[in-house]
């Protein structure tokens, strides 16, 4: 992301001009579920019709496809952050205009909350987990703590394999606070920013490394691109 973003889950950001914030979750939800049903065959993973798994399944395939969501992706792969925040492919990225990759001490966070008694303090937990749902889940509460959780997701898309996907999950929370706004954060959070004039540089070096679009995204939409980058550096 470029140095300026907040570290806030798209449910909170605005569209348009138009402000949005999770109360408006079971709307998108849905609609995204009435939509999406005569396509779910071509999931990599079928999705139930209800219960607290079927509920993050299907928030799960929201945020794999654009749909606002109190999620907020994370990789396990410093490389794979490093091509997101660098992507000259990304339109949201300003030309000439900074990025920033933030570390984030998932640990640290989630000692923020005691989902269990049996588990030490910065436990993460798996989001079907009932303590987690306590705080978290789709009948959870606006919380006294406003900080978002470190959780494991299900593994229900190619992306989020391919990507080290993980994720921290915002409360029902209708103001959001950035994650680089808590006073503590510099306890879990550190920011690395990364000049706009080596992003070539950078993606000609993961490029070598196997880090490219079509491993990333492993789907038919990829190939278009990746053949053409082909043919180009071969022309070059």
């Amino acid at each position: 992301m470029q140095t300026g973003f907040q570290l806030l889950p798209s449910i909170s950001r605005s569209i348009d001009g138009i402000p949005l914030n999770p109360e408006l979750e079971i709307v998108f939800l849905s609609k995204f579920k009435s939509l999406a049903t005569p396509y779910i065959d071509f999931l990599l993973t079928p999705l139930l019709p209800n219960g607290v798994e079927a509920y993050w399944s299907w928030l799960f395939q929201m945020q794999h496809y654009g749909v606002p969501t109190r999620l907020l992706d994370w990789s396990r792969d410093a490389l794979v952050a490093l091509y997101f925040a660098t992507n000259p492919e990304d339109r949201s990225l300003t030309p000439g205009i900074d990025a920033a990759v933030w570390v984030l001490n998932p640990v640290t966070l989630n000692k923020a909350y005691n989902f269990n008694e049996f588990t030490q303090a910065g436990y993460i937990p798996n989001v079907e987990e009932a303590g987690f749902n306590a705080i978290f889940g789709p009948d959870s509460l606006p919380l006294s703590n406003p900080k978002p959780a470190a959780a494991i997701g299900p593994l229900n898309s190619t992306r989020i394999v391919a990507q080290r996907g993980v994720f921290t999950v915002f409360p029902h929370q209708k103001n959001l606070i950035p994650m680089e706004q808590f006073s503590d954060s510099s306890t879990f959070l550190v920011k690395i920013c990364i000049a706009s004039e080596n992003f070539d540089e950078i993606q000609a070096q993961l490029q070598r490394y196997g880090i490219t679009r079509i491993v990333l995204f492993p789907e038919l939409q990829s190939i278009a691109g990746e053949i053409t980058r082909q043919v180009i550096a071969e022309r070059t």
